[in-house]
Protein backbone atom coordinates (compact mmCIF):
# COMPACT_ATOMS: atom_id res chain seq x y z
CA UNK A 1 0.00 0.00 0.00
CA UNK A 2 1.66 3.26 -1.13
CA UNK A 3 -0.55 6.11 -0.02
CA UNK A 4 2.17 8.67 -0.55
CA UNK A 5 2.59 7.83 -4.24
CA UNK A 6 -1.03 8.60 -5.21
CA UNK A 7 -2.55 10.30 -2.17
CA UNK A 8 -4.75 13.03 -3.54
CA UNK A 9 -7.48 11.07 -5.41
CA UNK A 10 -8.14 8.71 -2.53
CA UNK A 11 -8.11 11.51 0.00
CA UNK A 12 -10.40 13.60 -2.19
CA UNK A 13 -12.86 10.71 -2.38
CA UNK A 14 -12.68 10.38 1.40
CA UNK A 15 -13.24 14.08 2.05
CA UNK A 16 -15.86 14.75 -0.62
CA UNK A 17 -17.83 11.50 -0.39
CA UNK A 18 -18.21 11.60 3.38
CA UNK A 19 -21.85 10.95 4.26
CA UNK A 20 -21.63 13.18 7.33
CA UNK A 21 -20.23 16.71 7.07
CA UNK A 22 -17.29 17.53 9.28
CA UNK A 23 -17.44 20.11 12.03
CA UNK A 24 -15.36 22.46 9.91
CA UNK A 25 -17.88 22.05 7.06
CA UNK A 26 -20.71 23.03 9.39
CA UNK A 27 -18.74 25.98 10.74
CA UNK A 28 -18.07 27.20 7.20
CA UNK A 29 -21.76 26.92 6.23
CA UNK A 30 -22.84 28.67 9.43
CA UNK A 31 -20.35 31.50 8.92
CA UNK A 32 -21.41 31.87 5.29
CA UNK A 33 -25.09 32.27 6.16
CA UNK A 34 -24.35 34.60 9.08
CA UNK A 35 -22.91 36.97 6.51
CA UNK A 36 -25.23 36.30 3.55
CA UNK A 37 -28.61 35.93 5.29
CA UNK A 38 -28.85 39.58 6.43
CA UNK A 39 -27.97 40.69 2.91
CA UNK A 40 -30.74 38.47 1.52
CA UNK A 41 -33.16 39.88 4.06
CA UNK A 42 -32.46 43.43 2.86
CA UNK A 43 -32.62 42.37 -0.78
CA UNK A 44 -35.97 40.58 -0.44
CA UNK A 45 -37.43 43.56 1.44
CA UNK A 46 -36.28 45.92 -1.30
CA UNK A 47 -37.63 43.65 -4.06
CA UNK A 48 -41.01 42.97 -2.45
CA UNK A 49 -41.64 45.91 -0.14
CA UNK A 50 -42.64 43.42 2.58
CA UNK A 51 -41.87 43.71 6.27
CA UNK A 52 -38.93 41.88 7.83
CA UNK A 53 -41.26 39.39 9.55
CA UNK A 54 -42.92 38.48 6.25
CA UNK A 55 -39.60 38.15 4.39
CA UNK A 56 -37.89 36.10 7.11
CA UNK A 57 -39.49 32.74 6.05
CA UNK A 58 -38.26 33.35 2.49
CA UNK A 59 -34.72 33.87 3.81
CA UNK A 60 -35.00 30.70 5.89
CA UNK A 61 -36.20 28.72 2.87
CA UNK A 62 -33.26 30.06 0.85
CA UNK A 63 -30.80 28.96 3.54
CA UNK A 64 -32.23 25.43 3.70
CA UNK A 65 -32.74 25.03 -0.05
CA UNK A 66 -29.29 26.27 -1.08
CA UNK A 67 -27.54 24.30 1.68
CA UNK A 68 -29.28 21.07 0.62
CA UNK A 69 -28.41 21.73 -3.03
CA UNK A 70 -24.73 22.27 -2.19
CA UNK A 71 -24.71 19.10 -0.07
CA UNK A 72 -26.00 17.08 -3.04
CA UNK A 73 -23.56 18.72 -5.44
CA UNK A 74 -20.41 18.49 -3.30
CA UNK A 75 -21.22 15.23 -1.53
CA UNK A 76 -22.95 13.39 -4.38
CA UNK A 77 -22.06 14.54 -7.88
CA UNK A 78 -18.48 15.74 -7.45
CA UNK A 79 -17.17 12.44 -5.97
CA UNK A 80 -18.38 10.62 -9.11
CA UNK A 81 -15.98 12.69 -11.21
CA UNK A 82 -13.17 12.20 -8.68
CA UNK A 83 -13.64 8.42 -8.87
CA UNK A 84 -13.39 8.53 -12.67
CA UNK A 85 -17.11 7.83 -13.21
CA UNK A 86 -17.41 10.79 -15.57
CA UNK A 87 -20.21 9.45 -17.75
CA UNK A 88 -22.43 8.72 -14.76
CA UNK A 89 -21.66 12.15 -13.34
CA UNK A 90 -22.52 13.86 -16.62
CA UNK A 91 -25.68 11.76 -16.98
CA UNK A 92 -26.86 12.87 -13.51
CA UNK A 93 -25.78 16.48 -13.88
CA UNK A 94 -28.51 17.43 -16.37
CA UNK A 95 -31.40 15.99 -14.29
CA UNK A 96 -29.86 17.65 -11.23
CA UNK A 97 -29.86 21.07 -12.93
CA UNK A 98 -33.40 20.64 -14.30
CA UNK A 99 -34.74 19.58 -10.90
CA UNK A 100 -32.86 22.44 -9.29
CA UNK A 101 -34.39 24.94 -11.71
CA UNK A 102 -37.89 23.53 -11.31
CA UNK A 103 -37.64 23.49 -7.51
CA UNK A 104 -36.30 27.03 -7.55
CA UNK A 105 -39.22 28.31 -9.64
CA UNK A 106 -41.79 26.37 -7.63
CA UNK A 107 -40.41 27.33 -4.21
CA UNK A 108 -40.00 31.02 -4.80
CA UNK A 109 -43.12 31.26 -6.91
CA UNK A 110 -45.09 29.90 -3.98
CA UNK A 111 -43.32 31.99 -1.35
CA UNK A 112 -43.34 35.28 -3.25
CA UNK A 113 -46.70 34.85 -4.95
CA UNK A 114 -45.28 34.77 -8.48
CA UNK A 115 -46.92 32.65 -11.22
CA UNK A 116 -45.18 29.29 -11.58
CA UNK A 117 -44.10 28.62 -15.17
CA UNK A 118 -42.23 25.34 -15.70
CA UNK A 119 -41.77 25.68 -19.44
CA UNK A 120 -38.43 24.45 -20.80
CA UNK A 121 -36.80 27.86 -21.18
CA UNK A 122 -38.05 29.02 -17.77
CA UNK A 123 -36.64 25.90 -16.08
CA UNK A 124 -33.22 26.54 -17.63
CA UNK A 125 -33.36 30.14 -16.51
CA UNK A 126 -34.41 29.01 -13.03
CA UNK A 127 -31.43 26.63 -12.90
CA UNK A 128 -29.08 29.49 -13.81
CA UNK A 129 -30.64 31.79 -11.22
CA UNK A 130 -30.44 29.11 -8.55
CA UNK A 131 -26.78 28.41 -9.43
CA UNK A 132 -26.05 32.08 -8.79
CA UNK A 133 -27.69 31.71 -5.38
CA UNK A 134 -25.78 28.64 -4.15
CA UNK A 135 -22.67 28.92 -6.33
CA UNK A 136 -20.48 30.85 -3.89
CA UNK A 137 -21.21 28.44 -1.03
CA UNK A 138 -20.42 25.47 -3.29
CA UNK A 139 -17.13 27.03 -4.35
CA UNK A 140 -16.15 27.82 -0.75
CA UNK A 141 -16.98 24.32 0.50
CA UNK A 142 -15.23 22.61 -2.43
CA UNK A 143 -12.15 24.80 -1.99
CA UNK A 144 -12.05 24.12 1.73
CA UNK A 145 -12.14 20.36 1.24
CA UNK A 146 -9.53 20.54 -1.50
CA UNK A 147 -7.07 22.43 0.70
CA UNK A 148 -7.82 20.08 3.60
CA UNK A 149 -6.84 17.17 1.34
CA UNK A 150 -3.66 18.98 0.32
CA UNK A 151 -2.78 19.64 3.96
CA UNK A 152 -3.51 16.01 4.84
CA UNK A 153 -1.15 14.84 2.10
CA UNK A 154 1.63 17.15 3.29
CA UNK A 155 1.27 15.92 6.88
CA UNK A 156 1.28 12.30 5.72
CA UNK A 157 4.37 12.79 3.57
CA UNK A 158 6.13 14.54 6.46
CA UNK A 159 5.37 11.66 8.84
CA UNK A 160 6.52 9.10 6.28
CA UNK A 161 9.72 11.03 5.63
CA UNK A 162 10.46 11.17 9.36
CA UNK A 163 9.77 7.44 9.70
CA UNK A 164 11.99 6.63 6.70
CA UNK A 165 14.76 8.73 8.23
CA UNK A 166 14.39 6.90 11.51
CA UNK A 167 14.57 3.52 9.76
CA UNK A 168 17.69 4.59 7.90
CA UNK A 169 19.27 5.71 11.16
CA UNK A 170 18.39 2.36 12.72
CA UNK A 171 20.08 0.57 9.81
CA UNK A 172 23.25 2.59 10.30
CA UNK A 173 23.11 3.00 14.08
CA UNK A 174 26.76 2.49 15.08
CA UNK A 175 25.87 1.34 18.61
CA UNK A 176 23.44 -1.30 17.38
CA UNK A 177 25.90 -2.52 14.76
CA UNK A 178 28.86 -2.34 17.14
CA UNK A 179 27.08 -4.38 19.82
CA UNK A 180 26.06 -7.07 17.36
CA UNK A 181 29.56 -7.23 15.85
CA UNK A 182 30.97 -7.74 19.34
CA UNK A 183 28.54 -10.61 19.90
CA UNK A 184 29.49 -12.03 16.50
CA UNK A 185 33.21 -11.85 17.29
CA UNK A 186 32.72 -13.84 20.46
CA UNK A 187 30.62 -16.45 18.64
CA UNK A 188 33.22 -16.86 15.89
CA UNK A 189 35.80 -17.76 18.53
CA UNK A 190 33.54 -20.00 20.58
CA UNK A 191 30.97 -21.50 18.22
CA UNK A 192 31.41 -20.98 14.45
CA UNK A 193 28.09 -22.67 13.66
CA UNK A 194 26.25 -20.29 15.99
CA UNK A 195 28.18 -17.38 14.43
CA UNK A 196 26.93 -18.41 11.00
CA UNK A 197 23.33 -18.49 12.28
CA UNK A 198 23.83 -15.09 13.91
CA UNK A 199 25.02 -13.55 10.63
CA UNK A 200 22.04 -15.05 8.81
CA UNK A 201 19.59 -13.59 11.32
CA UNK A 202 21.29 -10.19 11.29
CA UNK A 203 21.18 -10.09 7.49
CA UNK A 204 17.48 -11.04 7.52
CA UNK A 205 16.75 -8.18 9.91
CA UNK A 206 18.47 -5.60 7.73
CA UNK A 207 16.89 -7.07 4.60
CA UNK A 208 13.43 -6.55 6.10
CA UNK A 209 14.23 -2.95 7.04
CA UNK A 210 15.48 -2.12 3.56
CA UNK A 211 12.63 -3.90 1.75
CA UNK A 212 9.83 -2.25 3.73
CA UNK A 213 11.29 1.17 4.52
CA UNK A 214 9.01 2.93 1.98
CA UNK A 215 5.83 0.90 2.59
CA UNK A 216 2.89 2.02 4.69
CA UNK A 217 1.82 -1.41 5.94
CA UNK A 218 3.17 -4.96 6.02
CA UNK A 219 1.53 -8.31 6.84
CA UNK A 220 1.52 -9.12 10.53
CA UNK A 221 3.09 -12.51 9.73
CA UNK A 222 6.15 -10.82 8.20
CA UNK A 223 6.41 -8.36 11.08
CA UNK A 224 6.34 -11.26 13.56
CA UNK A 225 9.09 -13.02 11.63
CA UNK A 226 11.15 -9.82 11.73
CA UNK A 227 10.51 -9.58 15.48
CA UNK A 228 11.79 -13.15 15.90
CA UNK A 229 15.06 -12.18 14.21
CA UNK A 230 15.32 -9.14 16.47
CA UNK A 231 14.62 -11.18 19.63
CA UNK A 232 17.27 -13.71 18.55
CA UNK A 233 19.87 -10.93 18.44
CA UNK A 234 18.70 -9.56 21.79
CA UNK A 235 19.04 -12.96 23.47
CA UNK A 236 22.62 -13.31 22.27
CA UNK A 237 23.36 -9.84 23.67
CA UNK A 238 21.44 -9.93 26.97
CA UNK A 239 21.16 -13.67 27.60
CA UNK A 240 18.06 -14.54 29.62
CA UNK A 241 17.67 -11.07 31.16
CA UNK A 242 14.56 -10.53 29.07
CA UNK A 243 11.81 -13.05 28.41
CA UNK A 244 9.47 -12.75 25.42
CA UNK A 245 6.05 -14.37 25.25
CA UNK A 246 3.58 -14.34 22.34
CA UNK A 247 -0.14 -15.04 22.24
CA UNK A 248 -1.46 -15.09 18.69
CA UNK A 249 -4.79 -15.84 16.96
CA UNK A 250 -5.03 -18.71 14.44
CA UNK A 251 -2.69 -18.52 11.44
CA UNK A 252 -5.62 -17.84 9.09
CA UNK A 253 -6.45 -14.70 11.07
CA UNK A 254 -2.80 -13.57 11.27
CA UNK A 255 -2.53 -13.89 7.49
CA UNK A 256 -5.27 -11.26 7.01
CA UNK A 257 -3.84 -8.61 9.34
CA UNK A 258 -1.61 -5.63 8.59
CA UNK A 259 0.32 -3.04 10.58
CA UNK A 260 2.92 -0.32 10.07
CA UNK A 261 6.38 -1.87 9.47
CA UNK A 262 8.76 -1.83 12.43
CA UNK A 263 5.94 -1.50 14.98
CA UNK A 264 6.84 -4.55 17.09
CA UNK A 265 10.59 -3.89 16.88
CA UNK A 266 10.06 -0.34 18.13
CA UNK A 267 7.92 -1.47 21.08
CA UNK A 268 10.42 -4.18 22.07
CA UNK A 269 13.29 -1.72 21.68
CA UNK A 270 11.54 0.80 23.96
CA UNK A 271 10.87 -1.87 26.59
CA UNK A 272 14.52 -2.96 26.75
CA UNK A 273 15.90 0.55 26.41
CA UNK A 274 14.07 1.89 29.47
CA UNK A 275 13.71 -1.20 31.70
CA UNK A 276 16.29 -3.34 33.46
CA UNK A 277 16.32 -7.12 33.28
CA UNK A 278 18.57 -9.78 34.78
CA UNK A 279 18.87 -13.53 34.52
CA UNK A 280 17.72 -14.11 38.10
CA UNK A 281 14.54 -12.06 37.53
CA UNK A 282 13.95 -11.69 33.78
CA UNK A 283 11.74 -8.86 32.56
CA UNK A 284 8.73 -10.50 30.93
CA UNK A 285 7.53 -8.77 27.75
CA UNK A 286 4.13 -10.02 26.62
CA UNK A 287 3.00 -9.65 23.01
CA UNK A 288 -0.65 -10.48 22.35
CA UNK A 289 -2.48 -10.16 19.04
CA UNK A 290 -6.20 -10.45 18.36
CA UNK A 291 -8.25 -9.92 15.22
CA UNK A 292 -8.36 -6.17 15.93
CA UNK A 293 -5.32 -5.15 17.97
CA UNK A 294 -1.78 -5.95 19.02
CA UNK A 295 -0.71 -5.32 22.61
CA UNK A 296 2.79 -5.22 24.11
CA UNK A 297 2.86 -5.17 27.91
CA UNK A 298 5.66 -5.39 30.49
CA UNK A 299 6.42 -4.46 34.08
CA UNK A 300 8.10 -1.12 34.74
CA UNK A 301 11.66 -1.52 35.99
CA UNK A 302 13.42 1.77 35.28
CA UNK A 303 17.18 1.42 34.82
CA UNK A 304 19.36 2.93 37.52
CA UNK A 305 20.91 5.24 34.95
CA UNK A 306 18.08 6.87 32.96
CA UNK A 307 18.43 6.52 29.21
CA UNK A 308 18.33 9.71 27.19
CA UNK A 309 15.41 9.62 24.80
CA UNK A 310 13.59 12.25 22.74
CA UNK A 311 10.45 10.09 22.69
CA UNK A 312 10.13 10.49 18.93
CA UNK A 313 9.75 6.79 18.09
CA UNK A 314 6.36 6.18 19.69
CA UNK A 315 5.16 9.68 18.80
CA UNK A 316 6.04 9.11 15.14
CA UNK A 317 4.28 5.74 15.15
CA UNK A 318 1.20 7.31 16.75
CA UNK A 319 1.09 10.02 14.07
CA UNK A 320 1.46 7.53 11.21
CA UNK A 321 -1.53 5.49 12.42
CA UNK A 322 -3.55 8.66 12.88
CA UNK A 323 -2.73 10.06 9.43
CA UNK A 324 -2.84 6.83 7.45
CA UNK A 325 -5.86 5.11 8.98
CA UNK A 326 -7.52 7.55 11.41
CA UNK A 327 -6.66 5.09 14.19
CA UNK A 328 -5.27 5.85 17.64
CA UNK A 329 -2.53 4.05 19.57
CA UNK A 330 -3.44 3.54 23.22
CA UNK A 331 -0.68 3.89 25.83
CA UNK A 332 -1.35 2.92 29.45
CA UNK A 333 1.55 3.94 31.70
CA UNK A 334 0.88 2.78 35.26
CA UNK A 335 3.20 2.79 38.25
CA UNK A 336 4.05 -0.91 37.84
CA UNK A 337 3.31 -1.65 34.16
CA UNK A 338 3.48 -0.17 30.68
CA UNK A 339 1.09 -1.24 27.92
CA UNK A 340 0.83 -0.14 24.30
CA UNK A 341 -2.11 -1.25 22.12
CA UNK A 342 -1.81 -0.93 18.34
CA UNK A 343 -4.85 -1.21 16.03
CA UNK A 344 -4.53 -3.91 13.39
CA UNK A 345 -5.97 -3.58 9.90
CA UNK A 346 -7.51 -6.24 7.72
CA UNK A 347 -6.23 -7.03 4.25
CA UNK A 348 -9.54 -7.21 2.35
CA UNK A 349 -8.09 -7.67 -1.10
CA UNK A 350 -5.02 -9.26 -2.64
CA UNK A 351 -3.89 -5.76 -3.58
CA UNK A 352 -3.35 -5.06 0.15
CA UNK A 353 -5.81 -2.24 0.65
CA UNK A 354 -6.16 -1.73 4.39
CA UNK A 355 -9.56 -1.15 5.92
CA UNK A 356 -9.81 -0.09 9.59
CA UNK A 357 -11.64 -2.69 11.67
CA UNK A 358 -12.82 -0.25 14.31
CA UNK A 359 -13.58 3.45 14.28
CA UNK A 360 -11.07 5.81 15.77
Amino acid sequence: MHIASQPLPSLMNSLFASQRPSRSDLRLVAAYWLVVAPVLLLQYRADTGWSAGRVLPVVGATVLFDTATVALLVGGLLPLFLRGRHWLGLALLLPFLLLSGSAYLGLYGGLLGHPINLAGARVVLGAVQHAKSYGLLAVLLTGKRYFEAQRHVLLLQKAQAESALRNLKAQLDPHFLFNNLNVLRGLIQEDPAAANEFVTRLAALYRFLIRHQHEDVVPLAEELQFADEYVYLLRHRFGNAYEFRQTLPPAAVVAELLLVPGTIQLLLENAIKHNAGNEDAPLLINLEATATALTVCHARRPKRTPVESAGTGLANLRERYRLLFQQEIRVEALADSFTVTIPLLRQTRRAAVAQPLVSA
